[in-house]
């Protein structure tokens, strides 16, 4: 998870979040209320180590609780002074704070797990190193957490797609105007599978793309290539195409509303369609709600004029890398063989 998105969780439904992770503890505090001592003390967090301020944790055992039991996370992590991962802890907001309005109950839970149950099989698709997600949830009687849903790549394309991963993010060079562009292009199966008592094994789905990786390099517009090294933006001109494929033989393609990447899929909404049969990723500049791509108002198309960088490089990524990767995508589904791609499914 992005820090942006980690920044919209602490603004929407919580207040204290906190992190443990290696051989240390902290606490996020945007409200200074909780470390700090008078006014000329503003703390916004605090940090523990494990093993070095054990003296200092074992006075207040009440405020590591909540990490002990949670899957691996154990009595002996403490003692032992360290973990092997790192775990999120984000405890709902119940009350009105400065911060926000906005209650979290076991209800909004639900459905905020209901929403991401139902796009599930996109979550994977243009990140580059997650392979698998699983909700858990754990009853007040239930001694430890129960696995309610999964999404992962397959076990017979997860080597494939790791490598091709692996080589695309490689070979790019941030910051860089590079001398020619990168692609890889690779199929990739998602499975998402519900567990409950009655289906301890999970009802399974799956789902298959192809997907190209780009970057831009080589030849581009006078105003894409000063935006490519500027430092004020640090954005990586980096684009994604991923089109549907039967996910078995005999099988037919699925028909999709292509949708709108910044990694993750954006809210669905009207903005966030592509009105194309594949979805669509790009490093985009987002709007400030994070949910749709910022684009030209109303004035400023009319005017013909952009002064804002971001905007003028979402319409490069728009008009020059995002149909290079899309011509790229059907020339290799085309030409390779090996992806086995159907003529009825390119020419969709």
């Amino acid at each position: 998870m992005g820090f942006h998105h980690l920044a919209m969780i602490i603004v929407f439904i919580l207040d204290l979040p906190s992190i443990l992770s290696g051989t240390k503890i902290g606490f996020i505090d945007p409200l200074e209320l909780c470390f700090s001592e008078g006014r000329l003390d503003r703390r916004t967090g605090y940090r523990w180590r494990l093993n070095r301020d054990r003296e200092i944790m074992n006075i207040i055992p009440d405020q590591f609780l909540p990490y002990k039991g949670i899957f691996d996370s154990t009595e002996e992590v403490f003692s032992e002074g360290r973990y092997n991962g790192t775990l999120f802890r984000f405890p709902l907001r119940t009350i009105p704070s400065e911060l926000s309005q906005t209650l979290y109950s076991d209800h909004k839970v639900e459905i905020l797990f209901e929403s991401i149950i139902a796009d599930a099989h996109l979550l994977l698709l243009f990140l580059q190193h997650l392979e698998s997600i699983e909700l858990y949830v754990r009853e007040e009687s239930e001694p430890e957490p129960r696995k309610i849903f999964q999404v992962k790549i397959s076990d017979d394309s997860l080597q494939f797609v790791r490598g091709k991963r692996r080589e695309f993010y490689n070979t790019i060079k941030p910051g860089q105007h590079m001398p020619k562009p990168v692609s890889v292009t690779y199929p990739i199966t998602i499975e998402t599978a519900n567990f409950s008592e009655d289906l301890m094994e999970g009802s399974a789905e799956r789902h298959s793309f192809l997907l190209t990786s780009y970057c831009c390099g080589g030849e581009v517009s006078s105003q894409f290539e000063r935006l490519l090294t500027d430092e004020e933006l640090s954005y990586l001109p980096s684009v994604g195409v991923a089109m549907a494929m039967p996910s078995g033989i005999g099988l037919p393609t699925p028909d999709i509303q292509g949708h709108v990447f910044c990694v993750l899929p954006l809210p669905v909404q009207k903005k966030s369609i592509t009105g194309l049969p594949v979805h669509v990723n790009g490093f985009f500049s987002l709007s400030q709600n994070r949910r749709y791509i910022k684009t030209p108002n109303a004035d400023q198309e009319d005017q013909g004029k952009l002064n804002d960088k971001s905007l003028i490089w979402n319409i490069c990524l728009l008009e020059e890398a995002l149909p290079k990767a899309y011509a790229s995508m059907i020339m290799d589904a085309i030409n390779d063989k090996t992806f086995n791609v159907q003529p009825e499914t390119v020419y969709r």
